[in-house]
Protein backbone atom coordinates (compact mmCIF):
# COMPACT_ATOMS: atom_id res chain seq x y z
CA UNK A 1 0.00 0.00 0.00
CA UNK A 2 1.21 3.26 -0.81
CA UNK A 3 1.07 5.95 1.55
CA UNK A 4 1.60 9.81 0.85
CA UNK A 5 2.31 12.60 3.47
CA UNK A 6 -0.77 14.06 5.37
CA UNK A 7 -2.61 10.76 4.72
CA UNK A 8 -4.94 10.02 7.83
CA UNK A 9 -4.11 6.78 9.17
CA UNK A 10 -5.19 4.80 11.88
CA UNK A 11 -2.36 2.88 13.65
CA UNK A 12 -2.17 0.88 16.91
CA UNK A 13 -2.00 3.80 19.35
CA UNK A 14 -4.80 5.47 17.52
CA UNK A 15 -5.76 7.48 14.95
CA UNK A 16 -3.16 10.29 12.87
CA UNK A 17 -1.72 11.88 10.24
CA UNK A 18 1.58 10.85 8.42
CA UNK A 19 4.08 13.45 8.73
CA UNK A 20 6.98 11.69 7.43
CA UNK A 21 7.91 8.88 5.24
CA UNK A 22 11.52 7.47 6.05
CA UNK A 23 12.24 4.00 4.05
CA UNK A 24 9.89 1.29 5.91
CA UNK A 25 9.23 3.83 8.70
CA UNK A 26 6.03 5.98 8.54
CA UNK A 27 6.15 9.23 11.33
CA UNK A 28 2.14 9.74 12.22
CA UNK A 29 1.36 12.96 13.96
CA UNK A 30 -1.27 10.95 16.41
CA UNK A 31 -4.76 13.45 17.08
CA UNK A 32 -6.55 10.86 19.48
CA UNK A 33 -6.16 12.25 23.17
CA UNK A 34 -2.22 13.79 23.61
CA UNK A 35 -1.53 14.73 21.04
CA UNK A 36 1.94 13.10 20.19
CA UNK A 37 4.46 11.79 17.08
CA UNK A 38 5.44 8.22 16.98
CA UNK A 39 6.99 6.10 14.32
CA UNK A 40 5.18 3.00 12.92
CA UNK A 41 6.38 0.21 10.48
CA UNK A 42 3.85 0.88 7.25
CA UNK A 43 2.54 -2.62 7.97
CA UNK A 44 1.32 -1.66 11.37
CA UNK A 45 -0.76 1.32 9.73
CA UNK A 46 -4.13 1.32 7.60
CA UNK A 47 -5.18 4.36 5.79
CA UNK A 48 -8.71 5.72 6.61
CA UNK A 49 -11.20 6.72 4.76
CA UNK A 50 -11.61 10.30 4.00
Amino acid sequence: MEFKIGDAVSTPNGNGYINDIIGDQVIVDLTDGDDRREMFSKTEITLLAE
